[in-house]
């Protein structure tokens, strides 16, 4: 279904009342996919806050339909702010929301120019996550990422060439693999990463929901974390600090992330009018260790 909190019976008293006040009441959350923890956590923040503030939200989901679609849908409900993480670096879609007047804020991703949007520093995320692993020993380290289409995967890519760089190693072609992320993808990934006549010795996966896809991976073929192969991920949702699983990851202060997205949003709602200067905020990541990373033997 394509709006998924929300059910359209309640969409003619709010169009109604916004004839009278010229407010719904209403933001809409067009987030990325359920199939990544990391969404499912920050649309239930996100929510929570909208609630407290007197605002009741639309959520769609990445993948529900075409994202062109869900604009559409979206403009056409009359919502007073729009909240968005699936936004490309180069979108068309950007210059739509713009274009349109209604008040937006972008996170976890961001387009290449322009935006009012909340992101981690990805590129440091990434260069953090590496140099932690070049301490520990490692050299032959293996990198799994997204699309670089997408703002969250090339910064954080950007990142780990830029550790490697300076630390002086030149990266093996046959340890980097762009994926669509998803977990069958990953698998198969794994498994050949693993099968080489010389596996790395770790192992960073740009998400933790795909390094979590990675660690299952590892597992089934009777290899052990992080004996075997070091592992970490990107992301720090809550399953990855579970006392069975203990990921080393980056947090990004994921709950913080939405809620000031949606803070600043209501903000502009608020204030009745675009502001003169865009709102770009840049968190600043944390590495976490955990006990899926050892010293190379």
């Amino acid at each position: 279904m394509l709006q998924a909190m929300e059910t359209l019976r309640y969409q003619p008293n709010l169009i109604a009342r916004s004839l009278v006040t010229n407010s719904t009441k209403t933001i809409a959350l067009i987030s990325g996919t359920l199939k990544n923890g990391f969404f499912v956590e920050t649309t239930d923040s996100i929510i929570n806050l909208a609630t407290k503030h007197g605002y009741k939200t639309m959520v769609y989901f990445e993948g529900e339909a075409k994202l062109k679609d869900i604009v559409n849908t979206v403009m056409g409900n009359k919502v007073d702010g729009i909240l968005m993480s699936s936004i490309l670096l180069d979108d068309p879609l950007f210059h739509e929301i713009e274009q349109s007047g209604i008040p937006y804020m972008f996170f976890n991703r961001r387009p290449r120019n322009g935006g009012n949007y909340v992101v981690l520093d990805n590129t440091r995320a990434g260069e953090m996550i590496t140099k932690h692993l070049l301490d520990l020993g490692h050299e032959r380290i293996a990198y799994i990422t997204g699309e670089p289409t997408i703002s969250t995967f090339l910064e954080r890519e950007t990142g780990f060439k830029k550790a490697m760089e300076e630390a002086g190693i030149e990266i093996d072609p046959q340890l980097v693999f762009v994926t669509n992320t998803t977990s069958a993808e990953v698998e198969k990934i794994t498994w050949r990463l693993m099968n080489l006549d010389e596996p790395p010795t770790a192992i960073i996966c740009a998400t933790d929901t795909m390094a979590l896809a990675c660690m299952d991976t590892i597992m089934s073929m009777g290899l052990s974390i992080p004996d075997d192969v070091s592992l970490v991920g990107i992301d720090d949702i809550k399953i990855s600090s579970h006392r069975a699983i203990q990921l080393t990851s980056i947090g990004h202060h994921k709950f913080k992330m939405g809620e000031i997205a949606a803070e600043n949003l209501i903000e502009m709602i608020q204030q009745g009018e675009r502001p003169k200067q865009l709102r770009q905020i840049v968190l600043q990541p944390e590495l976490i260790v955990r006990k899926t990373t050892a010293r190379r033997k």
